[in-house]
């Protein structure tokens, strides 16, 4: 039940329902978002606890930052940096210091870089890394770098990487919108894009559609090692 343990999430039900009013119906909302009827009513009702993957969901798909739906924030905008203001939350959180890597992962073609040393550390609210992690897995913060991702994210976005993540599922869900995206080495070219496997193969798709789709097979395929799975964004930071 929400609010009982996490407390920054007893305005999420409220917020997604003020959201989800611009739908006729559940069942126009789950159509054009992707996520079930039944999940969005108990969400909307505070019956459940919204999972890492549809928080993602619902704050790309409604376009708004997942800080707001989480309550973290008043302000909705997913894509400026919001100045500061009397409404935003100023109790404390328990944070984790998560190291920011020196390097950007390229959302285009691909641009030469390799994996380099920490930088600095960035607080992260530790309920929130509970959400989308397990215990102990290793993540860092990145840099993307390009516009193949847009509109998911921006050129310079902050992408929170689980690197204990580097197995692609073997069952990729149908649309492209909803396959997971990942940070993956590719002989020297360090790169983001929404990884499936067909087969023997395994498709590099962008959110940009003036990228086609590429297919990784045989050679390409040895030379690929997936760094981690993106599990929060920011294009404001």
């Amino acid at each position: 039940m929400i609010g009982q343990d996490e407390p920054n999430l007893v305005d999420f039900p409220a917020r997604l329902k003020g959201l989800l009013a611009k739908y006729p119906s559940y069942a126009a909302a789950a159509s054009d978002l992707g996520i079930p009827a039944t999940t969005l009513a108990r969400l909307a009702r505070g019956a459940n606890d919204p999972g890492s993957d549809t928080l993602l969901k619902l704050a790309t798909r409604l376009n708004v930052s997942m800080s707001y739906l989480a309550g973290t924030s008043d302000d909705p905008t997913p894509t400026r940096l919001a100045k500061p203001s009397h409404r935003e939350k100023t109790a404390p959180l328990d944070v984790a210091r998560v190291p920011k890597l020196d390097v950007r992962a390229a959302a285009g073609a691909g641009s030469v870089n390799q994996i380099h040393a920490v930088n600095a550390t960035l607080p992260f609210p530790l309920w929130m890394l509970h959400k989308l992690a397990a215990p102990g897995a290793k993540v860092s913060f990145m840099r993307a770098s390009g516009d193949s991702m847009w509109p998911t994210f921006d050129d310079k976005a902050l992408l929170l990487v689980n690197e204990s993540e580097t197995e692609l599922p073997r069952m990729a869900p149908k649309a492209s919108g909803d396959l997971d995206i990942f940070v993956f080495l590719q002989e020297d070219n360090l790169r983001v894009k929404r990884l499936s496997r067909v087969g023997k193969e395994i498709v590099a798709t962008s959110d940009n559609r003036k990228y086609s789709p590429e297919i990784l097979r045989g050679p390409d395929l040895k030379r690929l090692k997936i760094i981690g799975r993106v599990i929060w964004w920011d294009n404001r930071l």
